[in-house]
């Protein structure tokens, strides 16, 4: 009796591995190239959308901004977005003429004046944005994020934002 409960336990234990390791194989065949190009599901709402993000509060005095900002680590942010266009893993494109930038050219505008990680206030994204109406949820495709700094006048007030450069997501 007890070899059958021990042949028993094998098979199930040998017919639980196949199904563990044919559940884990059939997770797995999405490459990450696959994944990066797929589209989210629902309906399109917008393609393309693009709108600006402030990501540093330029007002001291502006609790509700710096409210809205409290989770977000700027730093952090700029500087991943920095280190994959110094890294080669992103191209840094210039706002105005749409071409590709050297590193050359972003070192130079790390040099310009007024220019500061720090001040990198304003992010520009461009986005397709998707509705499931079954589910309830919203999804996003970044396509692309642009980089501004802040233009500050002579008594550090913010004049404007000034166009750093931008990368393409998802090529």
């Amino acid at each position: 009796m007890s070899m059958i409960i021990l042949k028993l336990k094998t098979r199930v234990s040998f017919l639980a591995f196949i199904v563990l390791s044919s559940l884990l194989i059939s997770c797995n065949t999405n490459s990450s190239e696959d994944t990066r190009n797929s589209k989210p599901n629902g309906t399109l709402w917008a393609d393309t959308i693009i709108y600006s993000v402030v990501v540093k509060n330029p007002n001291a005095y502006d609790d509700w901004t710096e409210k809205c900002l409290s989770q977000l680590n700027q730093s952090q942010m700029v500087n991943q977005l920095f280190d994959a266009v110094y890294n080669k893993k992103a191209t840094a494109y210039n706002y105005n003429t749409n071409l590709p930038m050297t590193i050359s050219d972003i070192k130079e505008l790390e040099k310009t004046e007024g220019f500061s990680r720090d001040n990198v206030g304003k992010l520009q994204f461009w986005e397709s944005w998707y509705y499931d109406a079954d589910k309830l949820e919203m999804s996003k495709k970044v396509h692309s994020i642009l980089i501004a700094y802040e233009l500050l006048a002579e008594d550090s007030t913010l004049r404007g934002y000034k166009a750093g450069f931008y990368i393409r997501l998802n090529k």
